[in-house]
């Protein structure tokens, strides 16, 4: 059986944006109980919406010693934002995470984030199902 991400992804998905502080999405991740953040930007013009992914703001980036007030994009990281897409297999993804050292990746079905995948995630899926 071949366990795609869309079988245990965590939706929906909570995004902000890089103008966002680190208060507002240190709040934002208590309310909803959540460890990572997409950081978009949008254009929203009279033709079409467009989204772009600026980057992802983990716990551990705003639980240091760092000014509540300052916008979030000045923590977030945003070259290593790694994403799959809503079909791909649980093991694709899996070494994706581990080759990057990374805990958390959006996963995107034409150009739209749908989930999130997190190493909770897959730990979860283990619980889940036999291993044997």
């Amino acid at each position: 059986m071949r366990i795609q991400v869309k079988d245990f992804m965590s939706t929906p998905v909570t995004t902000a944006l890089g103008e966002n502080t680190v208060l507002e999405i240190r709040e934002l991740m208590k309310e909803k109980g959540i460890h990572a953040i997409p950081i978009i930007s949008s254009t929203n013009d009279k033709l079409k919406v467009e989204m772009t992914i600026r980057g992802i703001v983990t716990s551990t980036d705003i639980n240091k010693e760092i000014n509540d007030a300052i916008a979030v994009s000045q923590v977030m990281t945003s070259s290593n934002v790694h994403v799959v897409h809503v079909d791909s297999s649980a093991q694709a993804a899996a070494k994706m995470m581990i080759r990057y050292k990374v805990h958390h990746i959006v996963v995107m079905d034409e150009g739209v984030i749908v989930g999130m995948v997190s190493s909770l995630d897959f730990v979860k899926l283990v619980a889940e199902h036999s291993i044997g």
